[in-house]
């Protein structure tokens, strides 16, 4: 449970049992940021995919806009796509499926550089706007609807040489369903990436705080810490249903004040890597 008081009261962060109870205080000649801004809805109480379909009825144009809460999802593409194309040697001609693509920003890079592309997401609003951004980029995507809890009831067992769970594994219902379906429909062989939250204070305060709260850079309410994955989580399940670990890296924001991610051994907040189906 998370407690924060926005209007000048102490902020009562209750992290988790582990961790504890931490309560903060507005300085008390700092300028206080608004609530929320004023273009963004607060999610807080709604299902993951309701999240996004509101998100994207407010915000019009939110998947592929410099300036929105989602212009940091292009930045971080950038290093997500290099590194996942240095792991698996490139995607030009393999079979690729996105789970939870939301508007498209990986599949269309991938799609750019020679795979056949799958996206699936439960939020027919992002879709949309992920079918209309291909079409005017001239790409071939397959967007369907789907959870990624329900990926090993859909046929597709087996079919895929590389499955992306990017930014994606924090939001699901089901985190043991959702990998045992990646798993199900990865060929034997075949490889996952992966990005994703680590559930630690500094997590917490990064993620949740700082985005949502203080700069509102993210709705408020985007975010469950609970949801969020550490490493260790991560690789008992990836083990449980016959994928091993390969690397695991951390992301964080370069220090020249770019804004730019680079990656780093640091686990602490967000992290990807890759994982191979051994059968």
């Amino acid at each position: 449970m998370v407690e924060v008081g926005l209007r000048g009261e102490p902020i009562t962060l209750v992290l988790w049992e582990e961790f504890g109870t931490t309560t903060l205080h507005h300085p008390p000649h700092r300028r206080r940021f608004p609530i929320v801004s004023d273009h963004l809805p607060r999610l807080g109480g709604l299902s993951e995919p309701e999240k996004y379909e509101r998100l994207v009825e407010r915000v019009p144009g939110v998947w592929w806009s410099d300036t929105g809460p989602f212009a940091g999802l292009h930045e971080l593409n950038q290093v997500r796509v290099e590194y996942f194309r240095h792991v698996f040697g490139g995607f030009g001609g393999k079979r690729v499926l996105d789970v939870g693509c939301g508007g498209g920003i990986l599949a269309e890079t991938l799609a750019a550089e020679g795979a056949t592309v799958t996206g699936i997401d439960p939020s027919e609003k992002s879709l949309a706007a992920a079918r209309q951004h291909a079409k005017r980029s001239g790409l071939a995507i397959d967007y369907r609807r789907g959870t990624a809890e329900d990926l090993g009831g859909g046929g597709l067992e087996g079919t895929f040489d590389l499955v992306f769970a990017v930014d994606v594994l924090e939001h699901v219902d089901d985190f043991d369903r959702t990998v045992a379906g990646i798993a199900r429909v990865l060929a034997p062989g075949g490889g996952l990436g992966f990005l994703t939250h680590n559930r630690t204070i500094a997590g917490f305060l990064q993620v949740i705080w700082e985005e949502e709260y203080v700069r509102h850079t993210m709705p408020e309410g985007f975010h469950d810490f609970r949801r969020f994955i550490t490493p260790d989580e991560l690789t008992e399940r990836l083990g449980r249903n016959d994928m091993v670990l390969q690397e695991m890296k951390g992301v964080a924001r370069a220090g020249d004040g770019s804004g730019r991610r680079v990656l780093t051994d640091d686990l602490t907040v967000t992290y990807l890597g890759w994982a191979l189906r051994t059968r």
